[in-house]
């Protein structure tokens, strides 16, 4: 006996959001109905899919071969039929999505203005925290993240490139002409513990690229980098921040790059979620600010 498409896609969800609970949420329906689909499969399949127990579910060995051949027919197939279904009416519904709360206000609330003046039949439900929000669990569309993206679930987009660059109050005088100078100062540093911390940066590429280690200290360590903007635009020492922060000190005055030609690569801003099924909502969204935003934060 062939095997329930609806069965299929169940188990996919259950497989992907790791319970039952979470798969009935995302689909709709009733938890039983979750649970009666996948034995209905193993059933069909006289295979063994999935270990359950009461607050997680993992998949077999057999389970996870399987999983690997249907994931992504599923996904093509409805993502599919959304497309025709959509393709006659205006696009609509919620939107619930996450940032940190500095770059959510850096980066992300004029171009949202512009998208919902865009899409009038769109809503958006915006968290801006700084603490970890696991999309699935929380019931999160789309979620902004700095640096690599860890979680092996989840599909990331680049949305920004990323470095990190030494700022200064305007009114600070840095009186030397090497780099290395630098160390005479004072810095308002980051989250580590202690006094002091070494930055390793870089000036150029390939063949031309130079290194160079800074050993510096500060009487201030800050777990934030817009406190750290604020700090250093107060004249309480040099910070090595995210070129995004530094970009808006810039536009309002309070700080100046030094010896910007030096550099901390970092990983890029990415924009994140858990599954390639999304809602035309969802792709409008994520294709308009990659569009807006992928060469830059705008000036």
């Amino acid at each position: 006996m062939a095997a329930d498409r609806d069965n299929i896609a169940t188990f996919v969800e259950v497989v992907r959001r790791k319970s039952l609970a979470a798969a009935a949420r995302y689909l709709e329906v009733p938890k039983s109905t979750v649970s009666r689909r996948l034995s209905r499969l193993e059933e069909q399949l006289d295979t063994k899919l999935v270990h359950r127990d009461a607050r997680r579910v993992v998949p077999t060995p057999e389970g996870v071969g399987f999983y690997d051949s249907v994931v992504d027919a599923v996904d093509a197939l409805d993502t599919a039929v959304a497309m025709i279904e959509q393709s006659t009416t205006q696009p609509r519904g919620t939107i619930r999505m996450t940032a940190p709360g500095d770059l959510g206000r850096m980066i992300l609330i004029a171009e949202l203005a512009r998208f919902l003046d865009r899409y009038t039949e769109i809503s958006l439900d915006l968290v801006f925290t700084n603490r970890f929000v696991d999309l699935v669990q929380e019931r999160v569309d789309l979620a902004v993240r700095a640096g690599e993206v860890s979680e092996p679930n989840l599909i990331a987009r680049k949305l920004l490139p990323s470095c990190f660059q030494l700022a200064a109050h305007p009114g600070n005088r840095i009186d030397c002409d090497d780099i290395t100078g630098l160390e005479a100062h004072p810095f308002v540093l980051h989250r580590r513990r202690g006094r002091t911390q070494v930055f390793r940066l870089e000036k150029g590429s390939g063949g031309d690229q130079e290194t160079v280690e800074l050993t510096v200290s500060g009487r201030v360590n800050v777990d934030d980098y817009s406190a750290m903007v604020e700090l250093v635009a107060a004249g309480q020492g040099l910070g090595l921040m995210p070129d995004l922060h530094i970009a808006e000190g810039e536009r309002t005055g309070r700080l100046v790059r030094i010896f910007p030609e030096w550099v901390l690569p970092a990983p890029s801003v990415h924009l994140v979620y858990s599954t390639r099924q999304l809602p035309e909502r969802v792709r409008l969204l994520i294709d308009f600010l990659c569009d807006a935003l992928s060469g830059g934060l705008r000036a």
